[in-house]
């Protein structure tokens, strides 16, 4: 949705525009986009925010071919990405007439940030893989066979939600949240869990581009149990990310719930639920992620 300018509605579809540039002499797909500096954590671009941003160039990718709807979305984090210029490199890895598609996507920076003007002058060699990620793609609107749900997870009480402001990107998204979960103190130990519904400011729709970012618009399960079990200010490190799409989006408001089971040696995992306002699952989610010092996120490093 584009204004009378051109220029996108809402601020979550500016900042996650991409532009096509061309095809490689590789037979690859470059995008090129730049990371806005407010939507961070500490100095660096978020991770739902940089999955969103993928997802823009392989919808894009896919917006002419039958097999248009994601189905699954696994990320894996090599390195920071630096809130500048950066381009996405899609390779096709199948492609079908009426099938399962895959595709690769692979997020890239350069030392000096520089902008790509023209893929005849894209030199892989200078450029720093950040975030490798796989996109399956299917169209589900062709989707028939066997619906069977089994200990289908529902959704929690929201009776006891409050609004809740985020540390980072408040000023985009809105918030309700269980803050029972949280440590009430630096002595007490809170639950590494989680429900909360999530719309954006704006009034912005929920669609296929901002799943990922619901799926990582939380609060880390270190912060949650707090410095009684961290021993003081840490950050979630994500490693990889899986996001399972079951349904067309639709609606604005989103209820989560995610929980950690396992926190062993530093690392753990979120398992989560994304439902629209209907209550009807739009995807699934599970993250791995590593709880370090603070300090690893003040300073953003190529």
């Amino acid at each position: 949705m584009t204004d009378i300018t051109g220029i996108p509605a809402y601020q979550f579809d500016r900042v996650t525009n991409t532009s096509y540039l061309g095809k490689t002499s590789r037979n690859s797909f470059i995008f090129t986009a730049v990371a806005d500096s407010e939507w961070t954590v500490g100095e660096t671009a978020h991770v739902s925010y940089v999955m969103s941003l993928i997802t823009d160039t392989v919808l894009q990718h896919f917006s002419d071919r039958y097999q248009s709807d994601p189905i699954a979305l696994n990320c894996f984090f090599l390195a920071k990405t630096i809130t500048s210029n950066l381009i996405i490199e899609i390779e096709e890895l199948k492609i079908s007439k009426k099938g399962i598609c895959y595709a690769r996507a692979i997020l890239k920076q350069t030392k000096d940030l520089k902008r790509l003007e023209s893929t005849e002058s894209y030199n892989p060699f200078e450029w720093i893989d950040k975030v490798h990620s796989i996109f399956t793609m299917k169209n589900m609107d062709s989707e028939k066979g066997v619906t069977y749900i089994y200990k289908n997870p529902l959704q929690h009480p929201l009776d006891t939600l409050e609004p809740y402001t985020y540390p980072y990107m408040a000023d985009f998204v809105d918030c309700l949240f269980d803050t029972s979960s949280f440590a009430k103190d630096e002595k007490d130990v809170g639950k590494p869990e989680q429900t909360q519904v999530m719309t954006f400011k704006d009034g912005r729709p929920t669609d296929f581009k901002s799943i990922p970012y619901w799926c990582d618009m939380i609060i880390s399960s270190a912060a949650l149990i707090g410095p009684a079990m961290t021993g003081g200010p840490v950050w979630c490190a994500t490693i990889q990310m899986e996001v399972q799409f079951k349904r067309k989006p639709t609606g604005q408001k989103i209820t989560a719930h995610l929980i950690t089971k396992h926190i062993i040696n530093g690392r753990f995992e979120i398992d989560g639920e994304i439902w629209n306002e209907q209550g009807e699952i739009l995807a699934i989610t599970r993250h791995q992620s590593m709880i370090v010092p603070w300090s690893r996120n003040i300073e953003a490093k190529i």
